[in-house]
């Protein structure tokens, strides 16, 4: 400026700014122009009190330009005082001001990365972020299940731990009623373990008058070890996905959650005091818990409750690892205890977190612990192969249901493994598959039916109850009166209360939900049934060989065949949505879940619409020729791809795939030898993200122990005897090696869950004569094998050259998988060995073990 004298350049100038080195941002006149336009006539002396009158009604953009006049002319350090004061209102801390539950509602709609930045602010916002229900909130929107009852247990044991304790420390602490009291620890104990987890009412709603020189930076107290906690702590806050061993455990002060006044030296050495009984009554054995970050206190009730922002990164982690394949293998039984297995190869198996029941066709049921993989007990009534079986270990329901290629179902007590029920002849042959829920129990069988059971006894009015007179009425000469509901005769627990007819083969597997029961038969056919009613409500043909299993959630179908397939299908509408193809042999085993989240049906239903709507786009703009469009035949299956191309049809609830949440998985097993883990990419497409081999995962855990796997049963000796497979599969006493199966239906399928034979003549297919090479013999074996048991059975009986290969054929036997299921942690499966094989996806990581207790399975 000419009015200012010429100096150095040091960055930094008391010069006030000109209009022309204003920013070009604000188009405004000079300060002369904008002084005489506003007071032409009034005087100079007049004119700050003219314009304290006058000023509110002036423009907007006026006021601008009189401030920016204003501004441009004074020196920079009036401005920054200017800014100092307006920044309170620039920068307006809403959740020191509006009371809690209005602040944790916004917090509500971040992300975790969001609310962990939240956390760093301040003080005050790092207590209303780590809020429990929040990161509750946080974690079922991820579509995870949590366990409830196991959740409350566990809260309960370990405030009971604390109960003597918390006795003592109230009584000691006791002083000002109206003041919040706060206790910090000694160091010796991890800070996340008595630190508050604030919930919205501990929040004060006024803020809090400190001053200046008694604040941090952050607003807060000042004072090293809070300020250093706060750092520390953060660091345990990144909930990101890294598949990483137990996290490290923090040792710092709890943070103080007072007002913030400087404490004088008497109240310093009374929490000095305080803090040292503490410690001495903590430091008893029988009272002190375990260092731990999966509680925290609640300032409420002064009880220890689950830390849910620990539960959430616990989860991320464990996701990771499966996503990044990082598992420990395991085995039943123990390597040091051999002899506690089986003698047979084992059929069928259930778990939960805690136990695991396992059924064999040495005809016995046995019960394991899981953490110690030793046997607890054995269940011998059976006088057949345990072919299926389910079990719930909860005390109100303590109860396992078998079923038995001797045609019985036995009810056993869990607890004590006695009998409490058996169902002699349940049905006419081999028991394939049992189901209960609270109601009822669900059975199926060989001989093509369905049979449904109470549970517990029904009255009149229950659902499926029926009716039947007491005594029947032959002449009614209008003197007869209605019986009254409480007067008609009490069905007893485990009485038979419906037959469902309509498959042609045998009935592989069944599921239950809610009034439905969906059953996989090997007539290729899937049935939904209402079974108060007994009547099929669909019928869904997608498969084009026999299906070995099938899983119901109430509004899809998944299943698995003969013809190396899984497939998902709409309840709602019976139409395809997702085939998924890797396997190359029967698929025998299925278990889906899809991470379905809060109002995910409507999601769905819209997103099946935009599909459509994207199809008939296409077509109605000539994208799609004769070959892209849905036909009433068979097409080529759709992994859950959106594009119109790729469409198989249209008109359903759910979306290609199947809809879900990001943390939907499938796990298949075949007798390809392969378990595969199905997880959806980015566009929403199955992928087969892992192939795991079960043999693979047996060695590894063998070489944990001292033993090696037990022999398979010795079934090669005689060219005709039959391959210990599924019993349902196993070649019956009309069929001999070369001659015809009487197992074949009148449409050329198999009726069975495990055969896998194509559509043929009743002779089989043709085999080769075997070539004296061994690798011919082995492709020879090969070939019969992809054919089925029955298919192998007579290859024997034709060449009994094959038995050269007995070894490889023991070996192929031994791979096949019987029945396979997966948790949030683990995938365990059985096959034709007597050995359980599991993958740990907590891969050795002990605080992730210690919060996998509360994790559901993703559902």
């Amino acid at each position: 400026m000419a009015g200012f004298a010429s100096q150095a350049d040091e960055g930094y100038s008391e010069d006030p700014l000109t209009a022309i080195s204003a920013s070009a941002s604000f188009s405004h006149k000079t300060r002369d122009d904008s002084v005489s336009a506003l007071s032409s006539s009034q005087a100079a002396s007049d004119f700050p009190a003219w314009m304290l009158q006058h000023i509110s009604n002036l423009s907007i953009s006026r006021k601008t330009e009189l401030a920016m006049a204003l501004l441009n002319d004074l020196p920079t350090s009036v401005i920054s005082e200017i800014v100092e004061h307006l920044n309170p209102r620039l920068n307006i801390d809403f959740i020191r001001y509006l009371p809690p539950e209005v602040c944790l509602k916004i917090l509500s709609f971040l992300d975790p990365v969001s609310l962990i930045s939240v956390a760093r602010a301040c003080r005050t916002w790092y207590g209303l972020a780590l809020d429990r229900k929040l990161w509750e909130q946080l974690y079922y929107m991820e579509g995870w299940s949590a366990k409830p009852k196991e959740i409350a247990a566990w809260e309960k044991s370990i405030n009971g731990v604390r109960q003597g304790v918390s006795r003592r420390v109230d009584s000691e602490t006791e002083g000002h009623a109206h003041k919040k009291r706060a206790i910090t620890v000694s160091s010796n104990f991890d800070a996340d373990m008595d630190s508050v987890m604030l919930d919205a009412g501990a929040i004060k709603q006024e803020p809090a008058e400190i001053d200046a020189s008694e604040s941090s930076l952050f607003g807060g107290p000042t004072g090293s070890a809070d300020g250093g906690s706060i750092s520390r702590r953060l660091d345990d806050l990144e909930a990101k996905s890294v598949g990483s061993g137990s996290g490290s455990a923090h040792k710092s002060a709890s943070l103080d959650k007072g007002k913030g006044r400087a404490r004088s030296p008497e109240s310093s050495s009374s929490t000095r005091s305080k803090s040292n009984f503490l410690d001495t009554v903590l430091a008893t054995p029988l009272s002190r818990l375990p260092r731990s970050t999966l509680w925290v206190l609640d300032d409420h009730d002064r009880r220890y409750k689950l830390n849910w922002k620990h539960v959430y990164t616990m989860r991320r982690r464990l996701e990771s690892n499966w996503d990044l394949g990082k598992y420990t293998n395991f085995q039943l039984p123990h390597p040091n205890y051999p002899e506690e297995g089986h003698g047979e190869c084992i059929y069928s198996l259930q778990f939960n977190p805690q136990y695991l029941v396992s059924g064999s066709r040495d005809r016995t049921i046995k019960v394991w612990d899981l953490e110690t993989r030793r046997c607890l007990r054995t269940l011998s009534q059976h006088r057949g192969s345990v072919l299926c079986l389910q079990f719930d270990s909860d005390p109100e329901e303590d109860i396992i249901v078998s079923g038995s290629s001797d045609s019985d179902v036995i009810i056993w007590k869990f607890s004590t493994g006695k009998v409490i029920q058996t169902l002699k002849t349940a049905h006419r042959e081999s028991v394939l598959n049992v189901k209960f829920d609270k109601r009822i129990l669900v059975t199926c069988s060989k001989d093509k039916l369905i049979k449904v059971f109470n549970r517990r006894p029904l009255r009149a009015g229950d659902l499926g109850y029926r009716e039947v007179s007491p005594v029947p009425t032959i002449i009614n000469y209008g003197y007869n009166i209605a019986m009254a509901p409480e007067d008609l005769p009490q069905t007893p627990a485990w009485t038979l209360i419906g037959v469902l007819e309509g498959h042609s083969a045998a009935v592989n597997a069944v599921q239950i939900h809610d009034r439905e029961i969906v059953s996989a038969s090997g007539d290729r056919h899937i049935k939904v049934w209402d079974w108060p009613t007994q009547t099929c409500s669909r019928t869904i043909v997608g498969h084009t060989k026999g299906i070995a299993c099938v899983q119901y959630d109430g509004r899809r179908i998944v299943s698995g065949s003969s013809d190396h397939e899984v497939k998902v299908f709409d309840r709602a509408t019976g139409l395809e949505v997702a085939s998924l193809r890797a396997h190359s042999a029967l698929v025998r085993t299925v278990q889906a879940g899809f991470g379905d989240l809060p109002f995910q049906a409507e999601d769905d239903a819209e997103a099946a619409k935009k599909v459509d709507e994207a199809y008939f786009k296409a077509l109605e703009a000539g994208l799609l020729d004769g070959t892209n469009r849905p036909k009433a035949g068979r097409r080529q299956g759709n992994a859950g791809s959106r594009r119109p191309e790729d469409i198989c049809a249209y008109g359903a609830k759910l979306p290609p795939g199947g809809g879900g949440g990001k943390y939907g998985r499938i796990v298949s097993g075949s007798y390809d030898t392969s378990i595969i883990i199905w997880r959806r990419d980015k566009e929403g497409i199955w992928k087969d993200q892992q192939h795991l081999k079960q043999e693979e995962a047996a060695a590894v855990a063998v070489k944990l122990g001292r033993t090696t796997l037990p022999p398979v049963s010795n079934f090669l000796d005689a060219a005709a005897a039959a391959i210990p497979l599924h019993p349902s599969v196993r070649p019956g006493p009309s069929q001999q090696p070369g001659g015809s199966s009487s197992t074949l239906t009148a449409n050329n399928s198999l009726p069975t869950q495990t055969a896998s034979a194509p559509p043929s003549t009743s002779a089989g297919p043709s085999v080769p004569p075997p070539r004296p090479d061994s690798e011919q013999i082995r492709a020879l074996i090969d070939e019969a094998f992809q054919a089925g048991a029955q298919a192998l059975t007579r290859a024997i009986g034709n060449h009994p050259i094959i038995l050269t290969q007995r070894q490889y054929i023991e070996g192929k036997i031994d791979r096949l998988q019987n029945a396979l299921q997966y948790d949030a942690r683990r995938i365990i499966c059985c096959s034709q060995t007597s050995v359980i094989v599991g993958w740990d996806f907590c891969n050795g990581d002990k605080e992730l073990e210690q919060a996998a207790q509360f994790f559901g399975p993703v559902e």
